[in-house]
């Protein structure tokens, strides 16, 4: 087994772990917001933290998910119209846009690893009176976006080896 099958086995394994963590985020979400409702309507004492809280936990959950997400092949594809093509050509489309979201996650990998670090580096805070530091909620982005890239290496490349396979 080669260094990239380990590796890919590992980051993938790692992916199941973060899907795990997104749905207990929205679980979560779900019962905070729940919570200020009750605390809210029904016993007249609102909280300061339960919406912000809740924000961040399903930021969380979209970034740390998608990555499993682009495995499991459960990202939105809308193909009323590539399903009239030949399949050349759909393999064609499927290249393209594989290769055009690569490259925009992986800007928004670096770009969001560069935010991260100025947050936590300069120990920027959230403005709200719960006063988060923004270096938490903002590492789900980096994170989410670098595995989301990893993972679309291995998507193209699953597609390249494929299509070799079937011209023989």
């Amino acid at each position: 087994m080669s260094f990239f099958s380990k590796l890919g086995e590992k980051i993938e394994a790692f992916n199941l772990v973060l899907y795990y963590l997104s749905a207990l985020s929205i679980l979560a979400s779900a019962l905070i917001l729940t919570y200020e409702v009750l605390m809210r309507y029904i016993f007249r004492t609102p909280t300061i933290w339960e919406i912000e809280a809740a924000v961040y936990l399903t930021i969380m959950a979209t970034f740390l998910g998608a990555a499993y997400g682009l495995k499991d092949g459960a990202h939105i594809k809308i193909d009323l119209v590539i399903r009239l093509f030949p399949n050349n050509i759909n393999w064609w489309l499927s290249i393209i846009t594989s290769f055009l979201s690569f490259g925009f996650c992986f800007f928004l990998a670096w770009r969001g690893w560069i935010m991260w670090w100025e947050a936590f580096s300069k120990g920027w805070r959230s403005e709200s009176l719960w006063s988060v530091p923004l270096a938490i909620p903002y590492f789900p982005l980096p994170l989410g976006m670098t595995l989301l890239t990893l993972q679309y290496i291995k998507h193209l490349s699953q597609l390249l080896h494929n299509r070799r396979r079937r011209s023989f």
